[in-house]
């Protein structure tokens, strides 16, 4: 209960730890049937991932840790992970409770020195701490005090600095029980820097070993040695470690490895034998790296699951061998320079799940056994050169939650079929050359929430099913050869859209005057379309309305004060009619947000004075009335608009010299 008293537990996650109950039934403890003393301490954070974002939980235990803790002499289990402990020590006493096999305190929010006093701590299997690499407090300048640790089987100290530690490698290297490391983005340097000797040569003592995590770490420039020797290995780590060149020759005894991670590194060389020859991989990581050449051999990944070759320097035809890959589930192989078409074979990865394609140089028609695997949940071949239509199989991808066909020449009508994948949350077919209307049975994609297909050759009008779209959030059909009536049905549902593009097509609003949309918009982009001759009042319920293109719209009456008097920052209402002046619009409103940066009022016949209150807008980086009826001289106080990019006053009337602070206005 003096454990109890000093933490702070706002969410009541020890409120079953009461004098009036056995300590054995409260949660969290755990006691030895026969003697009843506790051995057992869990009291990590359950409702809280470790994340890269530093997420603070939902039920952290905070304050501060009863010396009372050491009472408990028989303990060998402590976990205090993903607490929140406000950044104070881990507790030196910790080094008293010699019972513990298993200690974990990682991301617990505890700030210093690591105490060398858990060094006394010899019946330890499991020590993890650190853990939190958004904000790295804990640090260990020495670590001798893990040769105490002799039965030490897994050590975890990710996000540790360990930059000052120079003997790191030698001290874990006199504990040949361990069976996994991680120490990722420790701040190791090069192994060498302080050994005495050639890392190279160096003889390393873990015939345990079975999972190595050096990552984000800097360890030289060429791989040691020593680590292709570790024939117990099953996971090696060391991606975010600046290697470079080619691998270094030597033979490889890493006969058990099923994980191998190198990417983000600078290796330029063709994939060696020896890694061909590694038939137990279960995955493999080599993105962002410069690998070149062939994928030769590559049948013998007979077990691989996940294959990443991403953003390297392949510019080889995809092999037919890749269908001899049955096992994979995750094939990436984007940004490289892989030519050719896509070998129909593919469809023989009856498991597959995932597979990018994208940003290569592929070309021919998308082949229809693409679509072959049910199970198949993202399909990213987009910024390629595939033409052709889109093959109907599509439909047989009911599982199917991404697909990017954009920027390529692929042409033809969508397929209805794609109305079956009704798990799809992101369509990409925008930036290609399709053709006809879109299919009615797209509003059957009820996940759907992203849906762009933008600059193609789409005719009629939109399909009043996509109104059914209650979850779409996104939507962008801007230029194509769209016409039509769009009516207020197919808005009725979309109550989540928040960007709507949809400009330079040729559609007419038909909406009564009393419409209000149930969306609200963020982005609205309706230029080209037939708005007018009023000036839509419905915008006026926009209440997060940030950017607003209504150019080319057909509107031929004043502006509405309103319009100014609200969150927007962008906006468009060029190649109208509109008339009128602008001071009542501009310098009579109370606007208190003051953050509207691009105004276009170009290309219509607005008139009078140009009014001077342009320092209610100090934002402002694009202003354009080109070709209007203003008349008089330039205000001043466009003068003072520190950040003005652009300003356009061409094609009016205006009178009067050109200042000459305006001239050298930057």
């Amino acid at each position: 209960m003096d454990f109890k008293k000093d933490l702070k537990d706002p969410h009541g996650r020890l409120s079953s730890w009461i004098h009036d109950v056995d300590c054995c039934k409260w949660e969290g403890v755990v006691c030895r049937n026969r003697s009843g003393r506790v051995i057992q301490l869990h009291l990590q954070n359950p409702g809280r991932d470790i994340d890269d974002f530093g997420d603070e939980g939902i039920s952290p235990l905070s304050g501060k840790i009863s010396h009372s803790l050491q009472n408990l002499t028989h303990l060998r289990y402590l976990d205090l992970s993903l607490n929140d402990f406000s950044r104070i020590p881990i507790p030196s006493f910790f080094g008293s409770l010699r019972s513990l096999r298993h200690l974990n305190l990682s991301g617990a929010g505890f700030q210093g020195m690591v105490p060398y006093q858990l060094g006394n701590l010899s019946s330890l299997r499991t020590l993890i701490v650190g853990g939190e690499f958004w904000l790295p407090a804990l640090r260990a300048d020495n670590l001798q005090w893990l040769v105490g640790l002799s039965n030490l089987e897994h050590l975890d100290m990710s996000g540790v600095n360990l930059s000052l530690a120079s003997n790191w490698l030698e001290v874990i290297n006199t504990i040949p029980s361990l069976v996994e490391i991680h120490l990722p983005s420790c701040g190791l340097d090069l192994i060498s820097h302080q050994l005495g000797r050639d890392t190279f040569v160096f003889h390393a003592n873990f015939s345990s070993l079975t999972v190595l995590d050096l990552s984000g770490n800097f360890l030289g420039h060429l791989i040691p040695r020593w680590i292709f020797s570790l024939t117990a290995l099953a996971s090696l780590d060391l991606s975010w470690t600046s290697f470079e060149g080619p691998f270094p020759r030597s033979p490889w005894n890493l006969t058990s490895l099923q994980h191998l991670d190198l990417s983000f590194n600078y290796l330029n060389c063709s994939l060696p034998d020896e890694l061909i020859h590694l038939n137990n991989l279960i995955s493999l990581n080599l993105t962002e790296n410069q690998f070149e050449g062939f994928l030769d051999g590559i049948w013998n990944w007979s077990s691989l699951t996940s294959l990443d070759l991403s953003y390297n320097n392949f510019a080889t035809f995809l092999p037919s061998q890749l269908s001899t890959l049955t096992a994979l589930i995750s094939l990436y192989l984007r940004s490289n320079h892989f030519r050719g078409s896509i070998p129909s074979s593919i469809a023989n990865i009856s498991n597959l799940q995932y597979l990018d394609l994208s940003d290569n140089n592929l070309s021919s028609s998308l082949p229809s056994e693409v679509f072959t695997s049910k199970d198949l949940i993202t399909l990213d071949a987009r910024a390629n050169h595939l033409n052709g239509p889109i093959p109907s199989t599509v439909g047989n991808c009911t599982k199917l939650k991404y697909l990017g066909l954009n920027d390529n020449a692929l042409s033809g009508s969508i397929p209805s079929n794609l109305g079956r994948c009704t798990q799809l949350k992101e369509l990409l077919l925008n930036d290609n050359a399709l053709s006809g209307s879109i299919p009615s049975n797209l509003g059957k994609l009820s996940s759907l929430e992203f849906w762009d297909v933008s600059r193609n050759k789409l005719t009629r009008t939109l399909p009043e099913s996509l109104g059914q779209l209650s979850k779409l959030k996104e939507l962008r059909i801007y230029d194509n050869l769209m016409e039509g009536i769009v009516s207020e049905s197919h808005f009725d549902n979309l109550i989540a859209l928040r960007y709507f593009d949809a400009s330079g097509n040729s559609l007419t609003l038909r909406v009564s005057a009393s419409w209000i949309p149930r969306a609200q918009f963020v982005t609205l982009r309706l230029g080209s379309w037939k708005l007018g001759p009023q000036f839509p009042t419905w915008i006026r319920s926009q209440k997060i309305l940030w950017d607003l293109n209504l150019s080319l719209a057909g509107i031929s009456n004043t502006i509405p004060p309103w319009l100014f008097n609200s969150s927007l920052q962008f906006i468009d209402l060029s190649d109208n009619q509109l008339h009128g002046g602008l001071f009542h619009i501009l310098c009579e409103v109370q606007n208190e947000n003051h953050d509207l940066f691009y105004l276009d009022l170009g290309e219509n016949s607005l008139s009078g004075e140009i009014p001077d209150c342009w320092m209610n807008y100090p934002n402002l980086i694009h202003i354009n009335l080109n070709s209007n009826n203003f008349t008089g001289s330039i205000p001043r106080s466009l003068f003072h608009l520190e950040d003005l990019e652009y300003l356009g006053l061409g094609n009016n009337s205006i009178t009067g010299p050109m200042t000459f602070d305006f001239v050298n206005h930057e």
